[in-house]
C-alpha cells in the first residue's frame, strides 16, 4: 500500500457568495482547487479514488449553494472531499473569489 496525493486545481464556477446586498443575488466567479491523500492499495482502477467524479460533484455543489463567507464554502468543500471515500485520509482545499481583491482561503482537514 502507498499513500498518494492527488491534486486538481483551477476549477471555475459561479456561485452566490457574500454579505453585501449586490452579492446576495448575483453569482460571482470563484476558483477552487484541492488535493487529497489516500491509500493506494493496488494498480487496479477499482481501488483508486475517482477524482473526475469528485471534481464534478464539488463543482455542482459550489454552483448550487449560497454562502456568506468564502471560508465556509472552502470548509464545506473540504468536508465533502473527506466524505467522498473512506480511502481519503487528508485534504487541502483553496478557494479564490475572482473579484477585484481576489481573496484566497485555504483549509486542511485530517481524517477524524
Amino acid at each position: 500500500m502507498v499513500k498518494a496525493w492527488i491534486s486538481v486545481n483551477k476549477i471555475l464556477c459561479e456561485t452566490i457568495i457574500g454579505i453585501y446586498p449586490d452579492e446576495l443575488y448575483k453569482p460571482q466567479k470563484v476558483e477552487f482547487g484541492f488535493s487529497f491523500e489516500y491509500k493506494a492499495e493496488s494498480d487496479f482502477i477499482g481501488d483508486a479514488v475517482d477524482y473526475a467524479i469528485l471534481t464534478d460533484e464539488l463543482k455542482a455543489f459550489a454552483a448550487n449553494c449560497k454562502f456568506s463567507l468564502l471560508e465556509t464554502l472552502t470548509a464545506e468543500i473540504a468536508k465533502k472531499i473527506m466524505a467522498f471515500s473512506p480511502k481519503i485520509t487528508r485534504t487541502k482545499v483553496y478557494c479564490v473569489k475572482l473579484n477585484e481583491l481576489k481573496p484566497r482561503v485555504e483549509v486542511e482537514l485530517p481524517n477524524p
